[in-house]
């Protein structure tokens, strides 16, 4: 039998189970390329569909003593498992086989085939809460205190150490943790498989801020510096202006919405969207005491736990949808699902609210049975009727010889029994319908972002999605194709603004063939609009911090001469104005009104559309 706490053979618990005194730890490995360059340049081994995602969603019923799945997508309870014992604030990761009730010292681990409960063993926590990630080839436990990391699932679990003081932890598309030290700068990803952490880039030593995914790469939102960089096998990546200031308490969300990086500033109440050469967009929010900012699809996730009120918004920062979490003792958790939803669990862990990509929301009651009964696992189907086994033909009696001299009466030998042959495999099924296809148009920009979720595989794992689309008057048509285990795309050029309607469709392909197709028709936003950013240098001006105001106007009326004019919060200012000529998409881009007034706000006005407000800087 192996030793250590997680090398026993594995048994179902009854009664106390049992402990051991430590766990091994493995010691942080200081900057080694070659595992993390696997990560970064993509390879390693492709996660397929079937593998990279788990659907659903668990969560602990204090009352019932059990851990209940959700499903996510019909918003309902459908299987659950009896728990020896019930930790208050115990949270639940999956992997494909296993379910892992996380509670504040140990973990118990079930069998997600069988639903029963197979172990319970200590953590490294000393009371610390994780931070859980659902990630194939995981999960993980991030203790951000202590600096513990845990990958649990496909054999013994390990546990690295990363420095204590860790920020949020993120993963991108290929299966890789990353984690930030912002005590030492250190940015370590622990790439899927490996038996070490990876170090190859470093911030600057205190800087603030925190890591995302963005364009499927790693990406770190220096707060302190007010910029960001892509994170690369040899270190940082150039650094991108936020164009705003944050201060040090901001707080990321893992991935971008669009294009888009969330950030939260808690403190002020307040939302930005940045994204890079882009203006950001800032959003006022309700005062309130939010948690991290998270994503679905195309919508920004945020708990206000005060109020215990949650609100979505789109990637263009206009509000989606806000509903009341139901009321219990605690505070709610909120976490986000490898099937591109959010769910939010209520402490005591009798509801589950469910966030899909388009940001709608629904409140699930968790229920289970009672708590001594024992959980029942999943139906099965019925078996296939199969036609009577056929047997085969009677053999003739063997008949063995006597030596010579002497007889003996035939001995017949029967046969060997025949072998059951096992029943035929079921054949596979071209995949079902791709579920929740959403379009989201950002305003001032002609792309838009298709999102939606895994279809049912139906016996194949589903290998890709083909996308197309195309205007109603049949122009700008196109297709794309994309791998089983991406869940978005983006359209470039769609729309012109003006009121031209289009229709996306997307399908899912496995080795049977493709499945049915998921249509949906946008009508864009077709309101004018302006943006201003600072332009270039201006030679007219020989004024310190003097450049053009960059700005941009789209959905006017096409062909059309239109006046211009700026204006700042300096009383002092004054400029006649510039005018501008549309084109046929009623869009233009110009260059004018130089400035140089640091400090003060400017903002520019056209046929009573006025553009956002720009706080000009030092150049």
């Amino acid at each position: 039998m192996k030793s250590g706490i997680w090398g026993r053979a594995r048994r179902r618990i009854s009664g106390q189970p049992g402990r051991a005194s430590r766990w091994p730890v493995v010691a942080l490995v200081v900057v080694c390329l070659g595992a993390v360059t696997t990560a970064l340049t993509g390879a390693v081994r492709p996660v397929s569909g079937l593998e990279f995602l788990q659907s659903g969603h668990w969560v602990v019923n204090v009352a019932l003593g059990q851990a209940v799945h959700v499903d996510g997508a019909n918003k309902k309870p459908d299987g659950q498992v009896a728990l020896p014992k019930v930790d208050r604030g115990s949270q639940v990761v999956q992997s494909p086989t296993s379910g892992y009730v996380v509670g504040s010292n140990d973990v118990t681990e079930f069998d997600r085939s069988t639903l029963e409960v197979e172990r319970t063993v200590p953590l490294p926590s000393n009371g610390e809460r994780p931070t859980a990630v659902e990630v194939a080839g995981g999960p993980y436990l991030v203790y951000a205190e202590s600096g513990q990391v845990v990958r649990m699932g496909g054999g013994e679990p390990k546990v690295l150490s990363a420095g204590r003081g860790l920020g949020a932890p993120v993963t991108t598309e290929d299966a890789t943790l990353w984690v930030h030290r912002a005590e030492t700068g250190a940015i370590c990803a622990w790439a899927r498989g490996a038996d070490q952490l990876s170090c190859p880039a470093s911030a600057p030593a205190g800087h603030t801020g925190g890591l995302t995914v963005s364009g499927g790469k790693p990406v770190f939102v220096d707060a302190t510096a007010g910029s960001m960089s892509t994170v690369e096998a040899s270190g940082l990546g150039e650094q991108t202006p936020l164009g705003l200031s944050l201060p040090p308490g901001v707080r990321v969300a893992p991935a971008d919405v669009a294009g888009k990086i969330a950030i939260l500033d808690p403190d002020r109440d307040r939302l930005h969207l940045v994204e890079p050469g882009g203006t950001p967009v800032t959003v006022d929010l309700p005062a309130g005491d939010y948690a991290s900012p998270s994503v679905t699809g195309t919508s920004v996730v945020l708990l206000d736990r005060g109020k215990n009120v949650l609100r979505t918004y789109g990637g263009d920062g206009r509000p989606r949808k806000e509903t009341p979490i139901p009321a219990e003792k605690g505070e709610p958790r909120l976490s986000r699902g490898e099937d591109a939803r959010v769910y939010v669990d209520g402490a005591e862990g009798k509801h589950v609210v469910v966030v899909d990509g388009d940001g709608s929301i629904t409140p699930v009651e968790v229920e289970g049975k009672g708590k001594n009964e024992k959980p029942q696992p999943p139906t099965a189907q019925p078996p296939t009727a199969q036609p009577p086994l056929a047997l085969p033909d009677p053999q003739p009696p063997i008949v063995q010889q006597p030596p010579a001299g002497r007889t003996q009466p035939p001995v017949r030998q029967n046969p060997p029994p025949a072998t059951q042959a096992p029943p035929p495999a079921i054949p596979a099924t071209p995949p079902g319908l791709s579920g929740n296809l959403a379009v989201n148009i950002t305003s001032n920009e002609t792309a838009a972002t298709v999102t939606w979720t895994a279809a049912p595989a139906n016996g194949a794992p589903v290998t890709s999605y083909r996308l197309s689309w195309a205007r109603d008057d049949g122009s700008r048509a196109g297709s794309a194709t994309v791998s089983g285990s991406v869940f978005t795309h983006v359209i470039p050029g769609i729309w012109s603004g003006k009121d031209l309607p289009f229709t996306v469709t997307v399908v899912a392909v496995n080795s049977a063939g493709q499945g049915p197709p998921a249509s949906q028709r946008t009508v864009p936003n077709t309101q004018p609009t302006i943006t201003i950013s600072r332009g270039g240098p201006a030679p007219e001006c020989k004024e310190p911090n003097c450049a053009w105001m960059r700005v941009v106007m789209r959905g006017f009326e096409p062909n059309t001469y239109i006046d211009v004019m700026p204006h700042s919060t300096d009383p002092g200012y004054s400029n006649p104005g510039h005018g501008a000529q549309l084109d046929s998409e009623g869009n233009a881009e110009l260059e004018a009104f130089y400035y140089h007034g640091v400090g003060h706000t400017v903002w520019v006005t056209a046929q009573g559309v006025t553009s956002n407000r720009l706080k000009w800087t030092a150049g």
